[in-house]
């Protein structure tokens, strides 16, 4: 008789799917669930909103998505014009929320990473936004792992 070995859950190393998100002259964390679509850059509708992070809106799949920059929110200068701009479509992860989806400027396509705790390293870093959770370093990169509650905050009360 061969021995069969069970591995309960706390035994196994726990992966989280991510993306690397790349912005102006850093690089964000999400998870993968939080992210619906990466899309490319397209033509913006006009909006009414009165902030200058609010870009404005997109047209994405019979939806229209607020699209944001994540840097002007964070009080950082907007990006430079790319021609490798993307928008990724980010679920909002508040129950009951008026806007279920919400656009993020970004400037490249994000890469898929698969981490374990492990793999993250808390680093200090120089010019953290209100909206940076906290910064981390993993395999020579450092990231900021954005606070999404307050981003869809933010979202949610001004558009």
């Amino acid at each position: 008789m061969s021995e069969v070995s069970v591995t309960t859950q706390e035994e196994k190393p726990s992966e989280l799917d991510c993306l690397l998100v790349p912005l102006k002259d850093r690089n964000l964390i999400m998870p993968n669930v939080t992210v619906a679509e990466v899309i490319p850059f397209s033509h913006l509708l006009t909006t009414n909103a009165s902030t200058e992070w609010v870009l404005g809106r997109l047209d994405w799949r019979g939806t229209l998505v607020p699209a944001i920059c994540y840097e002007i929110l964070n009080g950082q200068p907007s990006p430079a014009p790319n021609p490798d701009a993307r928008f990724i479509i980010v679920n909002n992860g508040s129950q009951g929320s008026p806007i279920p989806f919400y656009a993020i400027l970004v400037q490249g396509i994000p890469r898929l990473m698969h981490l374990q705790e492990t793999d993250l390293q808390q680093v200090d870093a120089m010019g953290m936004g209100p909206l940076d959770k906290v910064a981390v370093n993993m395999e020579g990169v450092t990231a900021m792992i954005p606070n999404l509650e307050l981003l869809e905050q933010y979202v949610t009360s001004t558009v």
